[in-house]
């Protein structure tokens, strides 16, 4: 029997088949930092193959879901260290992506950047109603007033030369969920998305008040769950890539 243990996340497994995916760096805002992102990829690879996990619900301990990449791990790469950083979330957003296990995106309170990013590669989204979305990243070496005060003595991932996007699928993922156009306002703006506009725009799926926001999620995975372990994995499939049954009906 696998044993979770982890020093970034931790995880749970709830009869009949929910497995709860912490992130767990409350006093960071569950910002991502190397080791999160490695044991990341160790727990999605672990999960896929247990046959106890039907169904996983992603979450951020404390106040946030997760306000992104840990900038003091941005600010300790290199050049080349920034450019296989975004290599390495790309990897390890596409496997989860890829995943057989249908994934939803629990979020609350700030889900930012790769934050959000880490959201869209879940299967849908649901949000409390203080959640607050978005790709800030623009912004980052942005003119002031829209600069953030976090970097307001400079930008560790703006380069000298050529430019800065979200750099773990955020491009790719935000218009196949929300539309171009949507897409190309929060990206360019770097705005927030309050969980009603999120809603409304096709980024979230349902959004639930904040008391209940637990119970709510809780619920529908637990749905899910009851569900053939099979039959969960083959529509999954058959939705993710487009096409009808794979195989004929038995005689």
């Amino acid at each position: 029997m696998t044993d979770y243990s982890y020093e970034t996340i931790e995880v749970q497994l709830v009869d009949p088949g929910v497995a709860v995916l912490t992130l767990n760096r409350p006093d960071k805002l569950n910002a991502v930092n190397l080791k999160m992102m490695m044991e990341l990829r160790e727990a999605f690879r672990a999960l896929d193959d247990d046959q106890r996990a039907k169904v996983i619900v992603l979450k951020g301990a404390g106040r946030a879901f997760c306000a992104g990449a840990d900038l003091h791990w941005s600010a300790e790469l290199g050049v080349e260290g920034r450019v296989e950083s975004n290599r390495l979330g790309q990897k390890t957003f596409n496997a989860m992506e890829q995943m057989e296990t249908p994934i939803i995106a629990a979020v609350h309170g700030y889900c930012l950047g790769g934050g959000l990013e880490f959201a869209l590669a879940a299967d849908f989204i649901l949000c409390s109603a203080n959640a607050q979305l978005g790709l800030p990243e623009i912004t980052l070496s942005a003119d002031p007033p829209v600069r953030p005060k976090i970097t307001e003595d400079g930008d560790p991932d703006q380069p000298e030369f050529g430019g800065q996007a979200p750099g773990w699928g955020g491009p790719k993922r935000l218009p196949e969920r929300v539309g171009k156009a949507h897409a190309m306002q929060m990206i360019l703006t770097g705005e927030r998305v309050p969980a009603e506009r999120a809603l409304r725009i096709g980024l979230a799926n349902e959004v639930y008040e904040d008391d209940a926001f637990e119970e709510s999620v809780m619920a529908m995975a637990d749905r899910i769950a009851h569900m053939n372990r099979y039959n969960l994995r083959l529509n999954k499939e058959l939705l993710q890539a487009g096409y009808d049954m794979l195989e004929p009906h038995p005689r």
